[in-house]
């Protein structure tokens, strides 16, 4: 069992970081596998978090869900819903665009075009209707050319035990546990290195050029390309620091800061970002801040995070979580 910081209804900086640090914390907070969903308590009386996990029947159907959507872009050509990932694949690029991240020229020759599709994503509500259609454009980075077109690729991302360890203290202490979605733009917002020449093929539907003369100098990063990961954090991290936050010593994708009696912990998960708080005011303020450098996409109190599905009770001051772990049916 993972044990949760017993201080009374005060927070503290160092305790947080302290116990993201806790190897008892990683070691002892299993993983869902096999047929099977987890989920995860912390109950009034007691500091205790306590996994549990019982058989899924459920699974199959979520595995069902996720084929449904088109693998190619003739697949969503052919269907009678076309207009609405058509629709999607316009805002993408409306938004690729704006951000500047390309420029058109001639195919240059003895260059190394990598290349690019189309990734389509039906979203769902809870009764099984249709919420909404999302088209995004990626790099096919297994088409890069190490030390030509990419070179470091490390990039932190914040344990799941990290987010666990969070999500005990906004049970613990009340806090105003909330989740939000960077938008399209941060993820390729990562400046390019002057030593990072990338072209790639124009994106199929948006062709300028005839017989591929034309390809796309990329300015920024893009979703696929082997560095992407690394350079949206670089970008994130140096808001962050500008605006007070420090870094986790414990882990990297963990930021906190202190803002008189208050504390503000955002952790980040490539564009997912959770971000929990003692002052619904702070958390607000701060979100602010961070909508006037990066488009930001407010999704609320977490309901979901890196596919988990979680459900806070305030009042009764517990946490649970409900993940259905992708099977593979071959």
């Amino acid at each position: 069992m993972a044990k949760a910081a017993n201080s009374g209804q005060t927070t503290n900086v160092n305790t947080c970081a302290e116990v993201l640090g806790s190897p008892r914390d990683t070691q002892s907070q299993g993983e869902p596998h096999g047929e099977f969903t987890s989920y995860f308590t912390l109950n009034e009386d007691s500091t205790d978090s306590v996994f549990h996990a019982t058989p899924n029947p459920e699974i199959f159907a979520a595995v069902q869900e996720a084929e449904g959507d088109p693998k190619t872009l003739h697949e969503p050509r052919s269907r009678s819903d076309w207009p609405c990932p058509k629709e999607a694949m316009d805002r993408e690029m409306e938004t690729l665009e704006k951000a500047l991240t390309w420029e058109t020229v001639l195919c240059p020759p003895n260059k190394n075009i990598v290349g690019s599709k189309w990734v389509f994503r039906t979203k769902q509500n809870s009764d099984g209707s249709i919420d909404k259609y999302e088209a995004r454009l990626v790099v096919k980075g297994f088409t890069q050319i190490h030390g030509v077109d990419y070179f470091d690729t490390s990039s932190p991302v914040t344990k799941l035990s990290s987010f666990r360890t969070i999500l005990v203290y906004t049970a613990r202490f009340r806090l105003g546990g909330q989740i939000f979605l960077t938008s399209t733009v941060p993820i390729f917002n990562g400046e390019l290195d002057k030593d990072e020449e990338i072209y790639m093929q124009e994106p199929l539907g948006y062709e300028t050029g005839s017989g591929g003369s034309s390809v796309k100098r990329l300015q920024k990063s893009l979703y696929g390309l082997k560095q992407a990961g690394r350079k949206w954090y670089d970008a994130l991290r140096r808001i962050l620091v500008d605006l007070g936050f420090r870094v986790s010593s414990a882990d990297p994708g963990v930021f906190y800061i202190r803002i008189d009696d208050h504390i503000l912990i955002p952790a980040v998960h490539v564009d997912d970002c959770a971000m929990t708080g003692s002052s619904a005011k702070v958390i607000s303020l701060y979100k602010c801040k961070l909508n006037e450098r990066y488009v930001l996409t407010d999704l609320g109190p977490i309901r979901w995070l890196l596919g988990i599905k979680i459900t806070h009770n305030r009042d009764m001051r517990t946490i649970s979580l409900l993940q259905t772990p992708t099977l593979s049916l071959s």
